[in-house]
């Protein structure tokens, strides 16, 4: 089993050495997030202020903030990897792996989890500096930093297999570009990627807490600022039967796919 690993974690590694020579890519998303983080530091300030509430939600200003600077970070280090999968369906390159030793989504999940991995530390070391500079440095507790670094993974390993998911409808419509919006609006509304869902309404509250999309958003940023052990290993079996969920959907999509790609001739 370890053996047959071995290949993605080779493919998830590659990927993660040849993204470090984009560094115009990167500067480029570390500006957009400057931007963003200007807007809402200067936002929360003002409703912080107006409200005369020192905590809003279970977060303090401070810790407001530093929660964006993570959803942001997690969201915008995301790769397309719909994208690439929809090509190789469209264009029929994905017939070519059916005979090859290797799970055609697993492959795809190493490559772009390594090109995440990535991002993701890239961004958030801009955001990091960006926000120390504005309104003080933050640190979470060392005991803290193994739990955040596999809820950050799981929660990485659940959206790229919703996304590889998204693309696998290519089997039976042209363009999954309009499915992918909806997937990726919904994690930024119901995920907690602009604002905690413990401000949402308990209507919405509810039904994010019946979605996945708050294990991939929420609860890594949610444990950044405030790390409570006593619930983290429930969180993290959470996350992996999420992983596991999302990849056995993944797997039927998929197989249900190249089914009528046999039975079409394709």
């Amino acid at each position: 089993m370890l053996k047959s690993m071995d290949k993605y974690l080779a493919a998830a590694a590659l990927s993660a050495k040849n993204y470090l020579a984009y560094t115009s890519e990167v500067i480029f998303r570390s500006g957009f997030l400057v931007v963003i983080l200007f807007l809402f530091v200067n936002l929360w300030t003002v409703t912080y202020s107006r409200s005369g509430a020192g905590v809003i939600g279970g977060f303090d200003l401070k810790q407001m903030l530093w929660y964006l600077v993570f959803t942001e970070s997690i969201v915008i280090s995301r790769p397309r990897v719909y994208q690439k999968v929809e090509e190789d369906i469209r264009t029929g390159a994905v017939s070519y792996t059916l005979a090859r030793p290797y799970n055609y989504l697993l492959f795809q999940l190493s490559v772009s989890f390594g090109e995440r991995m990535v991002r993701f530390i890239s961004t958030l070391m801009v955001g990091y500096a960006v926000m120390s500079v504005m309104i003080g440095p933050y640190l979470p507790g060392l005991s803290a930093l193994p739990f955040l670094m596999v809820t950050v993974a799981l929660a990485m390993l659940a959206d790229l297999i919703g996304m590889i998911t998204v693309g696998f409808l290519a089997f039976w419509v042209e363009d999954v570009s309009p499915f992918f919006l909806v997937y990726s609006r919904l994690q930024m509304l119901l995920g907690g990627m602009i604002i905690p869902i413990t401000l949402f309404p308990p209507f919405l509250r509810r039904l994010s807490e019946w979605l996945p999309f708050r294990f991939m958003v929420y609860a890594p940023a949610k444990l950044f600022v405030d790390c409570d052990i006593t619930q983290v290993w429930s969180l993290m079996a959470e996350q992996i039967f999420i992983c596991i969920l999302l990849f056995f959907i993944g797997m039927s999509v998929y197989r249900m796919g190249v089914k009528r790609l046999d039975v079409n001739g394709g």
